[in-house]
């Protein structure tokens, strides 16, 4: 099963399933949601953000009119229907998608508790609205399906911007990696791009640049500033036979090294993976719910 790179959730393989193909990889979700989340991020944030502000703004004077009896009982209850409504069905419209994608796929999630929760309460709610002697109780329940769909949104909100900030982590971590890497072939230097570097390369690597890959001195000296990866401020003098990581600095000699890991079996693509995997993983007690 695949995993959804926006919320985690494991995604059957399935012809029908939502994807996305992005830089080669293709990547499943379990709703329409998280796909536009995945493909247009800043766009989706802004939109939760007005949802969230709205949501809050009409959610506290519904909680207020169904505990502070400010006018007589039959007009209250078409007052808080008036409120409740666009927090139902325009604030809480995501939770529609979320479990349409989930009857679609045949399965269910959390969009689909909150829309079932919360639709139970309000349909209720206006039933005994516009026909007070249907029910044997009288009560309306607005401020019930408004506050669960306003702290969920809030949740929401809150989360995305954690990940944002980790998703703006990852780009400055791959802004490390250089685009090109000075090799030996046939006895030539040439340039190529760091996605051709092979396992076994000789690579060459003069005082200021970056070391496209990890490797193995095979000549030279030099000093390595690798506070960007290990977090170490002063620089690690490196002689032959000793390890050099991708992404550091060469500051003083001129070194020539063995690739011995490159792509994703790098230190630094460990560490973007690493960080991506905290990015969408969830704790136990998330699971669990």
């Amino acid at each position: 099963m695949a995993k959804d790179p926006v919320c985690g959730m494991f995604v059957e393989e399935k012809p029908d399933a939502i994807r996305h193909t992005s830089e080669g990889r293709e990547y499943f979700f379990c709703t329409t949601q998280c796909l536009n989340e995945f493909t247009a991020p800043e766009e989706e944030f802004k939109k939760l953000k007005r949802q969230t502000a709205v949501s809050i703004g009409l959610t506290i004077p519904i909680t207020i009119l169904t505990y502070v009896m400010l006018f007589p009982k039959e007009i209250n209850s078409f007052i808080l229907l008036a409120l409740a409504t666009p927090v139902q069905f325009w604030a809480g419209w995501r939770f529609y998608k979320g479990t349409w994608d989930a009857i679609k796929a045949k399965a269910s999630n959390m969009d689909t508790l909150i829309a079932i929760g919360t639709s139970a309460a309000y349909l209720y709610s206006a039933v005994v609205t516009f026909l007070p002697g249907f029910f044997p109780f009288e009560s309306v329940y607005f401020e019930t399906a408004a506050i669960i769909i306003t702290l969920i949104l809030v949740g929401r909100l809150l989360e995305t911007r954690t990940k944002e900030k980790a998703s703006h982590a990852v780009r400055k971590l791959l802004d490390l990696q250089p685009r090109m890497a000075k090799v030996i072939r046939e006895g030539a230097e040439v340039e190529v791009p760091v996605e051709e570097v092979q396992e076994g390369d000789l690579l060459i690597v003069r005082p200021g640049e970056r070391i496209p890959t990890d490797g193995k001195v095979v000549e030279g000296s030099s000093s390595i500033d690798e506070s960007a990866i290990t977090g170490e401020s002063i620089p690690v003098d490196k002689v032959v036979g000793n390890e050099v990581i991708g992404a550091t600095i060469n500051k003083s000699g001129l070194l020539r090294f063995r690739a011995t890991k490159v792509g994703q079996d790098t230190v630094l693509s460990q560490i973007i993976a690493l960080v991506e995997e905290a990015r969408i993983g969830k704790a136990p007690m998330q699971r669990m719910a």
